[in-house]
Parts: C-alpha cells; structure tokens; sequence
C-alpha cells in the first residue's frame, strides 16, 4: 500500500497527544490530584467545578482524554469507512478500540477506587499500549509492509522486540512503584537503606525490582543502540540520549526526593524512550535500504 497521508497524519498526530496525555496523566498523579474530583464523570456533582490547582490538573486530564476518544472515534469512522483503509488499518485500529474503551472505563475505576493501586498501574500500562498501538498504525498508514529479507535486518528486529518487551515490562515495574507509593522505599542510591541487598519489607520490593530491572533495560537497549547505529545512526543516538536521560531522570528523582517536574519527566522519557524504539523496529522490519 502506498503512504496515505489522509490518516497517517492525524494518526501521527493522534500518537502525539496521547504521549502528552499520559503526561498529564503522571502530573495528576505526582500533583497528588487523582481524587481531587472524587467522582465521575462528573466533577464535584458538577459539570463545571470550582477549581484549584489539584482540580484544574484533573479536571484538564479529563477533557483531553475526551479530546484524544473523539479524535480516535473519528479516526475510526474513516479507516472503517474505506476499503483500502479497513483491509490496512482495520486490525490495529479494532485493538486501539478495544485498548480505548478499556482505558475509560479504568480511568472511572481508578476515582471510584479509590486510587486502588492495580488499578492505576492497569491505566498507566493500557495506556502505553493504546500509545504504542497508534504509533504502529501512524507508521503503518506511511509505508508498505513487505518485511525485510537480510538475516542481519531479521536478527536486529528480533532484538529490538526483545527490547520493547524489556521496556515495557519495565513501564509496568515503573507503575507498581508508583501506585504503591515505593518511590522512596529506597531514600539512598546506589544502595537501599545503606544495603546492596536491603530486608524485602514493605514497599521496598517494588523498588528493587524497578531497580534491577533498570539495570537490565540499560544493557539491552544499549546493545541495541549499538547494532541499530550501523543502519540508521541518527536512531540509535536518540534512543541513547533518551535511555541515559532515563537513568540520570531516575537516580535524580532518588537524591532530589521525587520533586514532581523530575517524577513527571522520569514517566515522559520512558514513553518517548519505547516511542523510538518501536519506530527503530518497525524501520528495521519493513523499511528498505536505499
């Protein structure tokens, strides 16, 4: 199929703001702000609350993600609306359907429980995947999808799933640090609590897995970096300036005491960070050399 600028850039468009979307989301919860309108939809028993900081934050993460279901909805109409579009897009954009409908109904669950801390990782991590989900469909709708045939093309796309899923999992560890409340856990780094190996009491598990599984994301990342850098150099530096800035955003947020710009900025480059590597992959799976 050829590029179809008709969807792919409101798709990529779309990708954009869901990425500042699940910003606001992590500023509303840094913010403190997840149950400053303790029910919903409505705010307060009100359309329109009275507002102060913690109600503005939450109050405009919930009229952006309308804006974001209203765009996706419409974006919808159109792929299913066309033959060309449906046969190409359809699939994916049935899953980011799906992937939507379930982010709602979480974000109504997370006020209605209270903050329950499956809950908010559940939204943190459906959201990641509705973002990742419109990204594919923006690169999609921008290029044919006839894989590569080169072994080395094969064994580097291999390695970059295996570095999506690293990523990924890593997000979800992120969520569970977050939701229950463990960022701190650890008030030292490199150590926690003045051990290599601290007493796993309380929420200092979450903490050290989040930890270790840093440790195994910066190495498979920069071993992919390292190979992706040999076919596309400029990808390979972004995904490498967003993983060290990854690191240095996560033991900052550890010796500064979790200030909400740096906790915020921690959540914004972990998206961008499995963002590029997603767009890295796909390039490497489909896209020919020239």
């Amino acid at each position: 199929m050829k590029r179809d600028f008709r969807v792919s850039i409101p798709l990529a468009i779309l990708a954009v703001l869901i990425f500042f979307l699940l910003v606001v989301g992590g500023l509303v919860r840094n913010l403190g702000a997840g149950l400053s309108c303790p029910d919903w939809p409505l705010c307060q028993g009100r359309l329109i609350p009275e507002f102060d900081l913690k109600v503005f934050a939450e109050y405009f993460h919930r009229l952006f993600a309308a804006t974001v279901s209203l765009l996706t909805l419409v974006l919808s109409v159109i792929i299913f609306s066309n033959k060309k579009l449906k046969s190409h897009l359809g699939k994916p954009m049935g899953w980011a359907l799906a992937f939507l409908f379930s982010q709602v109904i979480l974000g109504g669950l997370t006020v209605l429980k209270l903050l329950q801390s499956e809950i908010v990782t559940l939204h943190l991590v459906t959201g990641t995947t509705f973002f990742l989900i419109v990204i594919y469909m923006a690169l999609k709708a921008r290029r044919s999808n006839i894989p590569s045939a080169t072994i080395e093309k094969k064994n580097l796309f291999r390695l970059g799933v295996l570095t999506l899923t690293a990523i990924y999992l890593q997000i979800i560890l992120g969520g569970m640090v977050s939701s229950h409340y463990a960022g701190l856990a650890c008030p030292d780094f490199p150590r926690c609590l003045g051990e290599w190996w601290p007493l796993m009491a309380g929420n200092v598990p979450y903490q050290i897995f989040h930890r270790l599984g840093a440790g195994v994301v910066f190495i498979i990342t920069l071993v992919f970096a390292f190979k992706v850098s040999n076919l596309f150099p400029g990808k390979a530096v972004l995904v490498l300036l967003a993983l060290l800035t990854q690191v240095g955003l996560g033991i900052s947020n550890v010796i500064f005491r979790l200030p909400v710009p740096l906790s915020v900025a921690h959540l914004a480059v972990a998206q961008a960070l499995i963002a590029l590597v997603l767009m890295a992959d796909y390039e490497i799976r489909y896209f020919k050399l020239h």
